[in-house]
């Protein structure tokens, strides 16, 4: 599990984590690059569930994390160049590659009714909805960083 150890700063703390997770686990997120000057344009942050303090939270006192179960903790894509699928290109490509390292289960944590789009690190249930993730559970607990409305969506990969 990791731990900030407080003395680093946020973005150095973020880096030593991706590194160390890389090294143990292989890529742990990825960029999408736009365009023929390669503008970031999206991003998707994946990894074992047991790597993010903020989604064993979701399984506290509900539900056994799945034995080596991932997680997709964060999907974003800029303002500017939503609604042309790119969400869905990000994942489904982050689903074949955990596929092809053998992860067999995949858990995300959307939002069942989103207030805005913008503070939904992990984007709207229909998303998930629509690439076959299926509801397991609710969030049970009300903290600043859980809302009452995240739910545990999850895909079985074969």
């Amino acid at each position: 599990m990791a731990k900030w150890d407080g003395k680093l700063d946020l973005v150095k703390q973020k880096r030593k984590w991706f590194v160390r997770g890389a090294k143990k686990y292989g890529s742990l997120g990825k960029l999408l690059l736009w365009g023929k000057r390669q503008k970031p344009i999206g991003y998707i942050q994946f990894g074992p569930i047991t790597e993010f303090e903020t989604a064993i939270i979701f399984y506290r006192d509900t539900a056994p994390i799945p034995r080596n179960g991932w997680a997709i903790t964060c999907v974003t894509v800029d303002t500017n160049y939503r609604g042309k699928g790119l969400a869905k290109r990000l994942i489904r490509n982050v689903l074949r590659d955990l596929k092809r390292r053998e992860v067999r289960t995949v858990d995300a944590y959307p939002v069942k009714k989103p207030r805005s789009l913008n503070q939904i690190p992990c984007g709207p249930v229909r998303l998930w909805k629509e690439l076959s993730f299926e509801p397991v559970f609710k969030a049970p607990i009300k903290k600043k960083i859980i809302r009452r409305n995240n739910i545990v969506m999850r895909k079985k990969l074969r």
